[in-house]
């Protein structure tokens, strides 16, 4: 049953994330196209993140010295990696008005791509561990 609410709910939000991005005709539909792009990479991007935590965890659980240095580097190297996005997509979209909606939009944009690609990369980690 929890499996199946669990699909309905992930099924549910990926429908609704390609809905909204779906004959985009307003500024205001692109804007929350690209809302809800960057939440999805985010989410994707935590997801891998747990995993490759709980991956270490599990596979150095008998040597707690190496698992704690190990999630240790895990963890600073994500707050510098999302210190880095974030400047990165100011960056690209520092010529752009930052009270409008297309520089928000930009940014939501950077984010969602940088996220996805990080998240992959978490993933290949994962699987090289």
């Amino acid at each position: 049953m929890k499996r199946a609410l669990a699909i309905i709910l992930l099924y549910s939000s990926f429908s609704y994330s390609t809905d909204i991005c779906r004959n985009i005709t307003t500024s205001e539909q692109v804007a929350l196209c690209s809302e809800s792009k960057k939440d999805s990479a985010d989410k994707y991007l935590n997801e891998q993140y747990s995993m490759l935590i709980s991956k270490v965890n599990s596979v150095y659980m008998n040597d707690e010295s190496l698992k704690q240095e190990f999630v240790s580097n895990i963890k600073t190297s994500q707050r510098d990696w999302i210190k880095f996005r974030d400047s990165n997509c100011k960056l690209y979209s520092f010529q752009i008005d930052n009270k409008s909606s297309a520089y928000q939009t930009t940014v939501n944009e950077c984010v969602a791509k940088m996220s996805k690609t990080r998240g992959k990369e978490l993933a290949e980690l994962s699987g090289d561990i």
